[in-house]
């Protein structure tokens, strides 16, 4: 039986560094060396799919499109199984591909999730998912070397911090750089600092971050910042490292893959006790973490959830307090799991994780135009955007002007650029957020006494 996808073997993705776009291709690599693939193009619109025979399967792992092929399957009378997948959490993105298919969704397809954290925020929020429907399946363990756990330098021995991911709010990386300072000065200067990632905001760029340690009183060769970090390289990079921090509450985060990345690589990983770092490390590595409850958040903004506990994570950095690196539940991380997931329903994963987030956030309904009506919406805007009919994206513009008396010239920059790229979430998903589906907002609930992080199973 053949399998089709979107031929994601050549993408253009220079200067995009995003984990989804780095799965994208690795599985491209895979399906090519497994064989019996049928490759399209998704951007060429509804032929993409007029090939597959009944009972043939069509993997949507090319981003936030799977609405594309559920509404073109209608259109073409198809008779084939849709496996899709869910890589950010509360982003317009893939919140908006999972309205867009709830109503065209068959028994048989299925949704795949890279932490069982993830698979229970959308299970919460969307009743067209079911768990028979939905898997945790992130293939990235086999094209990882497995080193042996590296024995942890006892208090007093020089310890080597390591970051590694975007330097942003979002990831708490100001935290990062806060505690590193106070454990240099704690231990007389015996706690070193390499951080490596795509600065967002001048502020992290690496001069604003040696000035802004050195007030803190951290000379300059106890930190090493090495901008982005080349996938081929990152044995070299946790070679230097004897502990990576990973305090991220990123709204959008739903593996942090460098933390997989780290335990293959022997290195032991302190991240926050929510979201999916619960099910990847030991309790013992995971910091207090507070969430922000205070206000109302856009889902088309990536922001912190929280903040860790510094004090903490302080206290458990310079006593050494935590567990050599091991990888709790490495089967929904490899390929065998996800080549299952293709080809039919997969084993299930018993994981604990954590259910006290999705329980903690509320997400505004939905309100207005028939399901239906938006889903034809976004994939003409789609066709318009990726067969250059710019005309009709730039009339869809001047209306929005029209009628909210705002110009965004952002949005132009989108339509005028001189390429269309599909793994640049940041066009076409920003069209759709301003044209078809807005953003929708969240709140976080305060956590009810007595409630726990740790949930039973996945």
């Amino acid at each position: 039986m053949r399998l089709h996808t979107h031929d994601y073997r050549a993408a253009d993705s220079d200067g995009i560094v995003d984990g989804a776009i780095l799965m994208h291709r690795e599985m491209s690599e895979l399906l090519t060396r497994r064989g019996s693939v049928a490759w399209h193009d998704l951007t060429r619109g509804p032929d993409c799919v007029t090939g597959v025979g009944a009972g043939e399967t069509v993997y949507a792992g090319s981003g936030p499109y799977a609405f594309l092929y559920h509404h073109w399957r209608e259109r073409t009378g198809g008779d084939f199984r849709i496996v899709r997948e869910v890589h950010t959490a509360l982003w317009s993105g893939y919140w908006a591909q999972e309205e867009l298919c709830a109503p065209l969704v068959r028994p048989g397809d299925l949704a795949l999730f890279p932490t069982a954290y993830t698979r229970e925020l959308f299970l919460r929020n969307f009743p067209a998912l079911t768990e028979g429907g939905s898997a945790v399946a992130y293939p990235m363990l086999d094209r990882m070397p497995r080193r042996a756990a590296r024995p942890v330098p006892p208090a007093g021995r020089r310890l080597r911090l390591g970051y590694l991911g975007a330097l942003s709010l979002a990831k708490n990386f100001d935290q990062v750089l806060s505690v590193f300072a106070r454990c240099h000065r704690e231990t007389g200067g015996r706690v070193d600092l390499v951080c490596a990632g795509k600065p967002n905001a001048p502020r992290w760029e690496a001069d604003a971050v040696r000035a802004r340690l050195r007030a803190a009183g951290v000379a300059d060769g106890s930190v090493r910042i090495e901008g982005v970090w080349p996938q081929a390289r990152l044995a070299e990079f946790f070679d230097g490292v004897d502990v990576l921090l990973f305090p991220s509450t990123a709204s959008r985060e739903t593996l942090g893959r460098v933390v997989v990345e780290a335990l293959a690589h022997g290195v032991p990983v302190l991240a926050a006790d929510v979201g999916p770092a619960v099910e990847l490390l030991p309790a013992r590595n995971l910091v207090p973490t507070t969430l922000d409850t205070a206000g109302t958040f856009d889902m088309g903004r990536v922001g912190p959830l929280g903040r860790v506990d510094e004090d903490a994570l302080v206290a458990k950095v310079l006593t050494r307090d935590f567990a050599e690196a091991s990888v709790r539940c490495p089967a929904p991380y490899t390929d065998a799991a996800f080549l299952r997931a293709l080809g039919g329903p997969p084993a299930p994963v018993d994981t604990a994780h954590d259910r006290a987030l999705p329980a903690a956030i509320r997400v505004a309904p939905r309100t207005g135009t028939d399901p239906a009506e938006r889903t034809a919406a976004a994939t003409r805007l789609f066709r318009a955007f990726f067969e250059r009919r710019d005309d009709t994206v730039t009339t869809a513009l001047d209306a929005l002007a029209a009628r909210t008396g705002r110009d965004d010239p952002a949005l132009r920059r989108i339509v005028a650029a001189p390429h269309r790229n599909l793994a640049d979430y940041r066009a076409f998903p920003r069209l759709l957020d301003a044209l078809v589906l807005p953003p929708l907002t969240y709140t976080l609930a305060p956590a009810p006494v007595g409630a726990t992080t740790m949930g039973d199973t996945a």
